[in-house]
């Protein structure tokens, strides 16, 4: 997102814009919205992307934030929990932007320049903002009061929660309305590069009908919500603006791939200039962000601070099509690896040889090749938490850590962040919607179809599935494996019903030693915490508790299990 220097020359001092100067003024106005960008979470370094999301689910541990996230993996949740602004605050962050978007769309009105076809692209990007956000909550919460004006003194401010259905469809009729003023891919472009595209405003829409249909708000299987997903889902694909990457490493350094939908931008990157105006407006798009800090592993300086879990790595399929590894037997401190008799091409000495490339591209392990040398995870190794290697304390807990997003190329010096975009969106996620969709309309050769094109695109060249056993956990699976360590899964394991079995599940780490004399390595695979059943996913989990402060001030229902 950029802008053009001229056109602030002519801006009055800070002191003397009126509120009235600003709805009467393109640039101002422009000013206004590209500040409600700024409230869009990223998955970088706030809570509700992606960064801390993985640490609530059985993708990984986060050993940097676990006195926090360990309240929910505990199942200790509460209206009133203390030190939980991650959860709770997230209420008053989204209703906040919304009352922002509620002030642009009553103040708009008002401006009486030229430009209106500017205007109307503005406006439909503060309608996709505020859809988005309570995109977010009811994907949280369930039904919420559906704010669409701000408040004055006089005000009645106990809105009652809407119904879930109801709210959904706002925010389809919401983002129908703001599609139309939406440029495509290729028009969003120089000045407008990183806005909101009509293709970013179908795909949110996508993900509400996805709620909508599943079981977690679905319970009678209604197809005809299964088929307002595969309705939405063609309309993004007939836009023809994108195309699935060949570059699964690569795409998440890169905006301009491909199979970018929508994403978030830092400045420092693709040549364009931006102007510092008006306090924090430009806040995140001058300044950085700093994932490589987070996911670096010690020996390059980083805290490696997301461990993916040995269970999970395991979900990783062989080059052949098999899951290689179906559980484990044997007392806590030294698990056995039961092995799948048709992983044939897999070899326990030699764990990650012979897996399915996304492995390699999205998680650290002992061995793999990163910044041009060799990971050493082994005990005693420059990644290890040895406590003769440098940075020890910020050693992986687990064994692992995640790639995904890395920028290798960047130099963790004292002071520098990191500038690859965020991406919000991207076209494998709605080919894996659509196939689940047509799974649930019983159109099986198609779901099949779309899943097969994920898998089967350079860069991956995993093997076809069929239709054949449980086509909905094939495409789950996939659903897992894509978009691991990029937020999704503790909204696909909810949204599916799967959350209380397989959030509750112990961390499995692994532990490599390495033989002095002849370098020979093995592994030993345990539960980090001792097996004590300590994680648990209770049903009420489902959905977050309203903050009790809000059920304090208000007639709010709270959700179940939390009164």
């Amino acid at each position: 997102m950029t802008a053009c220097n001229k056109d602030f020359l002519d801006l009055k001092p800070l002191d003397a814009i009126s509120e009235a100067d600003v709805w009467q003024d393109l640039n101002l106005i422009e000013l206004y919205v590209n500040d409600r960008y700024d409230e869009l979470p990223h998955g970088f370094c706030k809570w509700a992307g992606g960064l801390r999301m993985t640490g609530i689910t059985d993708e990984s541990y986060h050993m940097h934030e676990a006195r926090f996230l360990d309240k929910y993996t505990q199942g200790g949740l509460t209206s009133g929990s203390l030190n939980m602004y991650y959860f709770n605050g997230f209420w008053l962050d989204a209703y906040t932007a919304i009352r922002n978007d509620n002030i642009f769309l009553e103040k708009i009105s008002s401006y009486q320049g030229g430009e209106q076809e500017r205007i109307k692209q503005l406006t439909a990007e503060i309608r996709f903002l505020r859809a988005y956000f309570y995109t977010e909550l009811i994907s949280r919460y369930g039904g919420v009061p559906l704010i669409k004006k701000t408040f004055d003194l006089d005000s009645n401010f106990n809105v009652p929660r809407a119904s879930f259905n109801e709210c959904v469809q706002f925010i389809v009729d919401e983002l129908d309305q703001a599609i139309e003023d939406l440029p495509n891919r290729d028009e969003a472009v120089g000045e407008d590069f990183g806005r909101i595209t009509k293709g970013a405003a179908i795909g949110l829409k996508i993900r509400a009908l996805m709620f909508d249909a599943s079981p977690l708000f679905n319970k009678t299987n209604d197809q005809t919500r299964w088929q307002k997903v595969s309705q939405a889902c063609e309309e993004l694909f007939n836009l023809n603006q994108y195309s699935l990457s060949n570059d699964y490493p690569g795409l998440f350094l890169n905006p301009m791939d491909s199979g970018v939908i929508f994403f978030k931008q830092f400045l420092g990157q693709y040549g364009f200039e931006l102007v510092d105006v008006l306090s924090d407006y430009y806040y995140h798009y001058r300044g950085g962000q700093s994932i490589d800090e987070w996911r670096f592993p010690n020996g390059d300086g980083g805290w490696i601070s997301e461990n993916p879990r040995q269970e999970f790595v395991d979900q990783y399929e062989t080059t052949s099509g098999e899951i290689p590894v179906l559980g484990y037997t044997g007392s806590p401190n030294n698990l056995t690896p039961i092995i799948n008799p048709k992983a044939t091409n897999y070899n326990p000495s030699n764990p990650y040889q012979n897996r399915d490339p996304r492995l390699r591209y999205s998680v650290l392990y002992d061995g793999t090749t990163f910044k041009d040398r060799d990971l050493e995870f082994w005990d005693g190794g420059k990644d290890s938490r040895n406590t003769n290697v440098d940075f020890w304390w910020n050693g992986s807990m687990l064994g692992y850590g995640i790639r995904k997003s890395l920028d290798e190329s960047w130099s963790l010096n004292a002071g520098v962040s990191s500038h690859q975009p965020w991406i919000y969106m991207r076209l494998a996620e709605f080919y894996l919607t659509y196939a689940e969709a047509q799974y649930h309309l019983n159109n099986f050769p198609m779901a099949v179809e779309y899943v097969n094109k994920v898998r089967s695109r350079g860069s991956v060249n995993m093997p076809p599935i069929d239709a054949s056993g449980n086509l909905l956990e094939k495409i789950k699976h996939e659903r897992k494996i894509e978009l691991a360590f990029e937020g999704n899964r503790w909204y696909d394991a909810r949204r599916w019903l799967d959350a209380e079995a397989d959030f509750a599940k112990d961390i499995i780490a692994v532990q490599v030693k390495k033989d002095a004399n002849t370098g020979a390595k093995s592994y030993r695979y345990y539960y980090f915490e001792g097996g004590t059943g300590k994680r648990s996913f209770p049903t009420s989990h489902y959905l977050w508790p309203i903050p009790i402060e809000e059920i304090l001030k208000s007639n709010l229902e709270q959700n179940p299990g939390y009164n």
